[in-house]
């Protein structure tokens, strides 16, 4: 006891651990309010300005008339962005759009995703919801995701052929799934983000740039989805599935082909036969020769 005591006395009193410094308004723009901690100056200069920039380039294409700045919350440390948002620790989100709130929440650290591309995705986010207003929640997710990959400039030459394969290998998610394929976040997750941006790239090539101003506004007057859906586009769900997957094939089959090692395969196969041919066809000229010829 007397020992406990003397080692307890010699140790001294364990030194307190200062909490952080709270965080602090660091830029302030026309268009974003960012919150961060101090010495994230540059990078919340740098998330200001994606902000000013998508906002005005993302709020026509969907009709959200609200451009008053948006609140963007960024963090230097990966697992206080995990515990502000509330995920677990093996996700692998990086950006995340609070609603009713109107506020974004950034990972700064950069090491899952470019933030050049994380910013623009949660502000197309934050100006669906303003567009839609309460009838957001009448919003597939897939569709809500499909937009924000879309509106982030995600090009249709990356998730097309992506889709495709799925779709060749009988791996594709029906559209009816896509939403609860987003919430699992398991290894199907990451082929749901692309069938839904191919899905609204499609919807955008057939019926034109203000189709998602159209269905969004749609969706905001009915609350109901299906309805909003057959209104901008014409098409059914299902008739919309079905659209996109004949699509995909269509235009996208070939350029997969040559992307294949079968041609490879093949033009190697072809050169073999040709090769033997030549030799089968010289071989039987030298066996019809005279013995003095040869």
């Amino acid at each position: 006891m007397l020992l406990a005591t003397a080692v307890a006395l010699a140790a001294g009193p364990a030194p307190a651990i200062s909490p952080p410094p709270p965080p602090a308004v660091l830029v302030e723009t026309d268009r974003a309010r960012v919150v961060g901690p101090p010495g994230a100056t540059a990078l919340a200069s740098t998330v200001a300005g994606l902000v000013d920039a998508a906002v005005p380039r993302i709020a026509p294409a969907v009709g959200a008339d609200d451009l008053s700045p948006i609140r963007v919350y960024i963090y230097l440390d990966r697992a206080r962005f995990l515990q502000a948002t509330g995920a677990p620790a093996h996700a692998t989100i990086v950006g995340l759009a609070v609603m009713p709130a109107g506020a974004i929440h950034i990972d700064g650290t950069g090491r899952l995703a470019s933030i050049a591309s994380v910013v623009p995705h949660e502000v197309a986010h934050i100006m669906i919801a303003r567009a839609t207003g309460p009838a957001l929640q009448a919003l597939p997710r897939w569709v809500n995701e499909g937009m924000a990959e879309y509106l982030s400039d995600e090009p249709a030459a990356r998730v097309d052929p992506a889709a495709l394969r799925a779709v060749g290998r009988g791996e594709a998610i029906a559209l009816s799934d896509l939403d609860a394929a987003l919430a699992r976040g398991d290894r199907r997750t990451e082929l749901a983000y692309v069938e839904a941006a191919s899905l609204v790239h499609f919807v955008v090539a057939q019926k034109g740039d203000q189709s998602l101003r159209a269905l969004l506004g749609a969706i905001r007057q009915s609350g109901d989805f299906d309805a909003a859906l057959k209104r901008a586009t014409g098409w059914t769900p299902a008739q919309l599935e079905s659209a996109w997957r004949a699509s995909l094939s269509r235009r996208w089959r070939w350029p997969l082909l040559f992307e294949s090692p079968l041609p490879v395969f093949g033009l190697m196969v072809l050169l073999f036969v040709v090769g033997l041919a030549r030799h089968l066809r010289r071989r039987r000229r030298r066996q019809e020769l005279p013995e003095d010829d040869w």
